[in-house]
């Protein structure tokens, strides 16, 4: 009976695990400022593209840090880019903002 009971608390465990994984990502588009995280803020080692979006309520910038460059010589590495719109997914790591861009445009 004990065995049993260890066996239907590991399986339980195991399928919540599996859904927190499973859980998608959710889709973000956010507007700012482009810039490198390099050149521009001192942040990175190599170029690496960044978006800094200022909340419109309380006026605090956040920055995005891509995890793949997307148009880099166009839009951000060439001073600031005012106005660029990113949609993509966005996790925290390491107390980073990392933005996984799809499409990146200027509108």
């Amino acid at each position: 009976m004990k065995k049993l009971l260890i066996l239907a608390a590991a399986f339980g465990l195991s399928c919540g695990l599996y859904a927190a994984d499973a859980k998608e990502a959710k889709v973000v588009k956010l507007t700012g400022t482009a810039m490198c995280a390099k050149c521009e803020l001192g942040e990175a080692e190599k170029c690496t593209n960044a978006l800094q979006v200022t909340n419109k309520k309380n006026g605090k910038v956040r920055t995005y840090t891509f995890t793949a460059n997307m148009e880099h010589g166009k839009y951000f590495c060439q001073g600031t880019t005012e106005g660029v719109k990113v949609t993509g997914t966005v996790e925290r790591k390491d107390g980073k903002l990392l933005l996984t861009p799809k499409t990146v445009t200027k509108g």
